[in-house]
């Protein structure tokens, strides 16, 4: 890292990790990135087992939280190729929430929802342990945290959603 704070990629260029100046951006995605886990949630709440496509909101629900762990995945892995804070471990760490979350595809309800949301929880603990360490951005936090929150809840209310007696042990679809 150079004076003025930016990285030199060793072939000319630089680059600037101060994403701070795109707060307003990343909130308006985050907070945007929670609609398919609430709007399902709601449904699966108002309608339960009964909701002629329960078969596609649990699909649906569990194919999105696959996509945003490796998405956050993705995060950890662009991390620790930018900064000196992280290191291989981190690297090969960063693959697991993807691997995560395509095994707990194969879960069935309610244990699906259940799984996600301890992936999800985990995930967020250490994304909140890497800020405070400084290999991700402190402005992250706060996002980071909120987002783990609502979509825990998410996943938690899916699980006790379907949980019970009228629960069937059959697969996610």
């Amino acid at each position: 890292m150079n004076e003025t704070g930016k990285i030199e990629t060793g072939d000319g260029r630089t680059w600037n990790p101060d994403f701070s100046k795109h707060r307003p951006t990343l909130w308006a995605l985050g907070l945007g990135g929670l609609v398919p886990f609430v709007v399902p949630t709601l449904l699966l709440l108002y309608a339960g087992r009964d909701f002629i496509a329960f078969d596609m909101l649990v699909t649906a629900i569990g194919g999105y939280s696959a996509v945003i762990l490796s998405f956050l995945g993705g995060i950890r892995w662009g991390s620790s190729l930018m900064t000196s804070v992280s290191g291989r471990g981190t690297l090969i760490l960063s693959i697991l929430p993807a691997l995560v979350g395509w095994i707990l595809l194969f879960l069935p309800v309610p244990w699906l929802f259940a799984g996600f949301a301890a992936a999800f929880l985990l995930q967020g603990v250490w994304d909140v342990f890497a800020i405070q360490r400084g290999a991700l951005p402190l402005y992250f936090r706060k996002l980071r945290i909120t987002l783990t929150v609502v979509v825990v809840l998410c996943e938690l209310a899916c699980f006790f959603a379907t949980y019970g007696p009228g629960a069937t042990p059959g697969a996610a679809g």
